[in-house]
């Protein structure tokens, strides 16, 4: 059975996520920035009349600063939750088999990378394959949604006023 991946840049590196968990590839927006939240936490933006926190993947990665004109947001759901993730490029779409997903080597999980699921062989090149899930660890997930409650319930006080 293939499997489909979103291929993108952060630091100069590519990385692929499962295409299930990715809701929708957006440009770069206006982001409300949120105070009180770790660094990697950019802010929230409105899409479409939802609140998502957004979350810069170079920062929480600790990838090299790299602003450019192609940045994008990763709209990701995790769980029923939607979240905003920042990388530098989003490259393309594969669909790849298992035979093309090599496992992480051993230094990944001694470093504490253990988000890190596999090696991806493209041919000419090697992607990482990463999950989200346990690269944004579950407490930054119930920080973020509390962030957003709270952001909800400010803006309906104001509107209420």
């Amino acid at each position: 059975m293939k499997k489909q991946l979103v291929v993108f840049t952060v630091g100069g590196n590519e990385f692929a996520v499962d295409i299930l968990i990715t809701k929708e590839v957006v440009p770069m927006r206006d982001i409300t920035p949120v105070p009180e939240t770790p660094d990697y936490v950019e802010g929230v933006m409105n899409l479409r009349g939802q609140l998502v926190p957004v979350l810069d993947l170079r920062k929480r990665m600790r990838a090299s600063p790299r602003q450019t004109k192609e940045e994008r947001i990763i709209i990701a759901n995790l769980d029923g939750k939607h979240l905003g993730l920042i990388v530098d490029r989003a490259s393309q779409v594969v669909r790849v088999g298992q035979e093309n997903i090599e496992p992480a080597p051993d230094i990944v999980y001694e470093v504490g990378a253990s988000y890190v699921e596999g090696i991806v062989n493209l041919g000419e090149r090697y992607v990482t394959l990463i999950d989200l899930r346990k690269a944004l660890k579950e407490e930054v997930v119930c920080e973020l949604d509390e962030v957003v409650k709270v952001l909800s319930q400010a803006s309906a006080d104001q509107v209420a006023v």
